[in-house]
Order: structure tokens, then sequence, then C-alpha cells
């Protein structure tokens, strides 16, 4: 069958008003290559695409949480999280989070909830510097000493520790957590850097200890106490 120039103009607008054969499994928009549709980018596929790194596994933790404890609602899926209007605010928690090197992402979630924080505050020093404050009264003295560990071997100078790191790392790392209270009131070795370092980075780390409360803890738990001082400054004869 001869088709005549007019014909073909005509078949070929059809062709080109022919809904497309591929579709975007996330946001549904039509294309008529396979190629274009996989090049397309869209945010919801970018958001599926992050769905194992470890700051959006962050943010989608404490979404799930939230969820539970606040609402009573069962566990939430990742679909949920993607369609979500506070996916954008639970990521931004979950890379501050990393990015503070905050020591337990769970509980710091939890402890948020339960005060009833807005969402936007979340990630917040403030908040987080009172939470750590809370936080190292209730855990054990083993873990508060292994996580001490964990961090001052990466150092290069653990055996030196007390000895080598500056004030200002040592006021981080107790404003953080990483250092407990209990060693700062049982080592010898803490207390001779406290005397050392210079008066800002004293002063910091005496504002985030409860003295009072840390004084009786020591007096009341002295088998604790001497754990500390003997796993810091060594058995003394």
């Amino acid at each position: 069958m001869n088709i005549s120039a007019e014909e073909l103009v005509a078949l070929a607008g059809t062709i080109k008003n022919t809904p497309g054969a591929y579709k975007c499994e996330y946001c549904k928009k039509d294309f008529k290559r396979e190629g274009t549709m996989l090049a397309h980018s869209c945010e919801k596929k970018r958001r599926w695409q992050q769905k194992d790194d470890k700051e959006t596994l962050a943010g989608f933790s404490a979404f799930d949480l939230f969820y539970r404890i606040s609402m009573g609602s069962k566990g939430k899926e990742y679909k949920d999280f993607v369609d979500s209007q506070y996916y954008t605010a639970f990521i931004k928690y979950g890379n501050w989070c990393y990015n503070s090197h905050v020591i337990d992402i769970e509980a710091y979630t939890r402890w948020l909830i339960n005060k009833e924080a807005k969402l936007r505050d979340w990630p917040s020093e403030r908040f987080y510097l009172l939470f750590v404050k809370d936080f190292v009264k209730r855990e054990s003295v083993e873990r508060a000493l292994e996580r001490f560990v964990e961090h001052a071997v990466n150092t290069g100078y653990f055996e030196q520790f007390w000895e080598r790191a500056s004030g200002y790392l040592i006021a981080d790392w107790v404003e953080g957590g990483k250092i407990s209270p209990w060693i700062i009131i049982c080592s010898e070795r803490a207390q001779a850097a406290l005397v050392n370092m210079p008066s800002e980075c004293f002063d910091r780390i005496a504002n985030c200890i409860d003295a009072d409360y840390w004084g009786n803890k020591r007096t009341m738990n002295p088998k604790d106490a001497y754990f500390v001082e003997e796993m810091i400054d060594g058995t003394r004869f």
C-alpha cells in the first residue's frame, strides 16, 4: 500500500502522541524510551536509592520510633517514610546524629520523644548536651569505660591519653559523652589533666557535670569508683 506524504506526516503525529511505553515506578511519569526512563531522576527515586545509607537508616529508625511511641502506631515500612511529608526533617536529623557523633542514636531519639521536643529541634546541640548529662547517670560504669576506650584507642596515644590530649578535646568528649563523669571524679590522671587545661575547657566540663550527684554516686558505689581508678590509673600498691 502506497502512503502519501500527508498520510505519513499524520501517522508520525499519531505515534508521537502515543502514551509512553515506559513508566517510572516511583513518580509514574511516562517515557517513550527505556534509556530515558532509566536516566530519569525524581525525588522519590532518589529517596529509594538512598535507603541503605547510614544517615537514611538513622532517619527512618527515628521516624518509625516516633510513630510507635507517640502515636501508638504499628511499625512503619520504608515506603511510608518515602511518602511522608516529614522525610526531609528526619533525614536532617539522621545526618546531624552522625556528624555530631551521637553516642546512642536510639536512646537520644527516645529521650527527645519522651521530652515532647519539636521535630525541628531534634538536631540541636542544646538538647543533646542535656541528654548526655542525663544518659551518663543511668548507664553502667562498665559501659562508660568501654565507650571511652573505644574512642581513645583511635587517637594514636591511648596509653598517654590523659597526659597528651588537649583540654579542648577532653572538654568535647565530656560534653559529647565519650568521657563519663565516672572517670573525671575517680581518676587521678583525669583530674591532673583538668588542672593543666585552659580555664575555658575546665569551665565547660564543670558545667556539664552535676558535682553533687556524682560525688554522692562515688561515695555510695566504692567498688565502681575503685574499678574506674584501677582501669584508668592502674593498680596502686
